[in-house]
């Protein structure tokens, strides 16, 4: 019997726009995610390599189901522009609630193209 799948939402963050629309329209062409927020121009501030760093980012939300989860976040990490990116999991055991009817769309495209393979 196959487990039940569930909401999984990935954070991360890039240099700019450019590379989160590339990596964005990636991930919903792979069927990795329904839907991908681009949240332009935020401020982060880091520790990295010895100093206090502070630069603009781009923030992306990525919408994706626990079936999925695991190719995107490798999805993500094979095309990430950073070194050591930051991939953030909310909801891997579950926890994040969903609208159902917004869960019924996000979960009937996500790892559609699998599924008709």
């Amino acid at each position: 019997m196959k487990p039940k799948s569930y909401p999984v939402i990935l954070l991360s963050a890039l240099p700019d726009l450019a590379s989160a629309e590339e990596l964005a329209d990636a991930l919903v062409g792979a069927h990795l995610a329904a839907c991908v927020n681009i949240f332009p121009e935020m401020r982060s501030v880091y520790f990295w390599q010895g100093e206090i760093v502070r630069e603009k980012e781009v923030k992306i939300f990525v919408k994706t189901s626990s079936e999925v989860s695991a190719a995107a976040i490798a999805f993500i990490k094979a095309r990430h522009p950073y070194s050591v990116p930051e991939i953030t999991t909310i909801g891997q055991s579950g926890g994040v609630d969903m609208h159902p009817d917004y869960w019924a769309w996000l979960s009937a495209y996500v790892g559609s193209a699998a599924k008709t393979r």
